[in-house]
């Protein structure tokens, strides 16, 4: 019997809110089908019930013509579909063999060096290459996917799902990641993919699908789709501008310079080491390099966040040794987290709260706030930032992810900062809502010089002016976006190639 996966008119609330309104998709073995959608659109819920984390309210699914309902992931696994998120589920201190053995279930009676092999016959036929007996916490992030990939095999996963596979990923990690698709695809697999890069919808997908405030509203095939414009405007219902406007901005006095910058983690091993960086007033400078290499430790350490060791930050010219910098003045320098979920606000609290938790001292009269005033200035911003809430009294927990990372970004924003320094801004985000982000951070150049922390090349490349690769801690080099030969050895240095 050929494998289908059928989603049929799932429907799926949260109290008031309909994630999924009667949405209805097919998956077949030995096909790609991407799933778009903006931030909110219902994909991961549609696919946290495809994989057993929710069950549906209304409609049912289909393995091969027959109605099953998983009641866990464990339960969809063992029924052969599978689910790699965007956060690995590995233990760093176990081996890959060790890793995959625990998804399996094994016991201390397993033979470690028989499951060894097995998993190398795996990494062979689906061009995995993993090592068995490497420790996960030496892999690199493309390594560490193919890890998770390599434990549903392990476990007989027929259809397997990715939610933004490619977010985490080096350029040549991504070409990689899709010829393992393309492997499993010849294998019968049913492959889903969320994804909000186009290019990957287009190029590697059979089928797409296209969600829109829950409901499905496009299904279509690369060939009928008519290009990536037409595929954004079916994801969010109005014409999307894809060349953003960077006018010219004349560089200012310098605001931040980073010399011999060492810290963050462990003293003995640090999570970067060596910084020499310089920022200029009316500059965006990014720093790339694949997750884990140290640019987090560094991005927190500068907002205080994180310990310094050796070296010093000059601040708008005032010099601070490394150890002193936690405690000195940082009123004019603003920062946007990665986790813009736990560590950027508080999920349970309103938005007027979330907006006021970096400026107390804007709106504290006397020894009360002023929550009228700050309730007002929110206002103002959801208005100017265009984000789609209730209103000021609305929990940012309640939220997509565009609209409150736009919420932190007006926050901060608001301070006037000379430095901005921001991570991953739109990592998880949808096009439109990438391209309110991008036009704010431009917007901050007037004031402020720019650090992005992120991931994205060519997020980096469309708002940078200069782009710093980081490998292990340590810059390998600082690329000027308008000299195409430094633009070439981005990739490369992003891999561990020092230039």
């Amino acid at each position: 019997m050929s494998l289908n996966l059928e989603l049929v008119n799932i429907t799926k609330r949260f109290g008031p809110t309909l994630a999924n309104d009667h949405v209805s998709i097919t998956a077949h073995g030995g096909e790609i089908h991407a799933l778009l959608g903006e931030n909110g659109a219902g994909k991961s819920t549609l696919m946290s019930i495809l994989s057993g984390r929710y069950q549906p309210d209304v409609g049912e699914i289909r393995l091969s013509g027959e109605p099953v309902r998983f009641t866990s992931p464990a339960h969809a696994l063992a029924r052969g579909v599978g689910m790699v998120h965007q956060r690995f589920m590995l233990v760093d201190a176990f081996t890959v063999a060790e890793n995959v053995c625990l998804a399996a279930g094994g016991s201390p009676l397993l033979d470690l060096k028989a499951e060894a092999a097995r998993i190398r016959e795996l990494s062979d036929r689906f061009g995995l290459d993993a090592d068995p007996d490497r420790p996960v916490h030496t892999l690199s992030m493309g390594e560490r996917q193919r890890v998770e990939i390599l434990k549903l095999l392990r476990l007989g996963a027929r259809v397997l799902i990715f939610d933004e596979p490619t977010s985490v990923l080096t350029p040549t990690e991504i070409e990689r990641f899709c010829q393992v698709l393309k492997t499993l695809r010849q294998e019968g697999r049913a492959i889903v993919f969320i994804t909000h890069k186009l290019e990957e919808a287009l190029e590697l997908s059979d089928r797409i699908s296209i969600l829109r405030r829950g409901r499905l509203v496009a299904h279509t095939t690369p060939a009928e789709a008519g290009g990536k414009r037409n595929l954004a405007r079916m994801m969010v219902g109005r014409e999307v501008i894809f060349a953003i406007d960077k006018p010219a901005v004349e560089p200012g006095p310098e605001v931040l310079r980073l010399e011999g910058l060492t810290g963050g983690g462990d003293p003995a091993r640090p999570a970067f080491s060596g910084v020499d960086l310089a920022l200029r007033r009316g500059e965006v400078l990014a720093v790339v390099g694949v997750a884990g290499n140290g640019q987090t430790e560094l991005a927190e350490a500068l907002a205080g966040l994180a310990p310094l060791t050796a070296g010093s930050v000059s601040f708008e010219g005032a010099r601070h040794e490394a150890k002193a910098w936690a405690a000195a003045p940082k009123d004019a320098l603003a920062y946007v987290p990665e986790d813009r979920h736990h560590e950027g606000s508080v999920p349970e609290l309103s938005m007027t709260h979330n907006y006021l938790l970096t400026r107390l001292s804007a709106f504290t009269r006397g020894l009360l706030l002023d929550w009228t005033g700050g309730a007002e200035a929110t206002r103002k911003a959801i208005e100017r930032f265009a984000i789609k809430a209730e209103g000021p009294h609305q929990p940012s927990g309640e939220l997509s992810g565009g609209n409150l990372q736009k919420l932190l970004l007006a926050r901060e924003l608001s301070r006037l900062p000379s430095v901005l320094v921001v991570q991953q801004p739109t990592q998880g985000l949808d096009i439109g809502a990438s391209e309110d982000v991008w036009k704010s951070l431009l917007e901050a150049r007037e004031h402020a010089g720019v650090l992005l922390v992120t991931g994205d090349l060519t997020e980096a490349l469309t708002l940078a002016d200069r782009v710093a690769v980081i490998f292990a801690g340590r810059i390998l080099g600082v690329a000027d976006v308008s000299d195409p030969d430094q633009v070439a050895r981005i990739s490369p240095m992003m891999a561990g190639v020092r230039q």
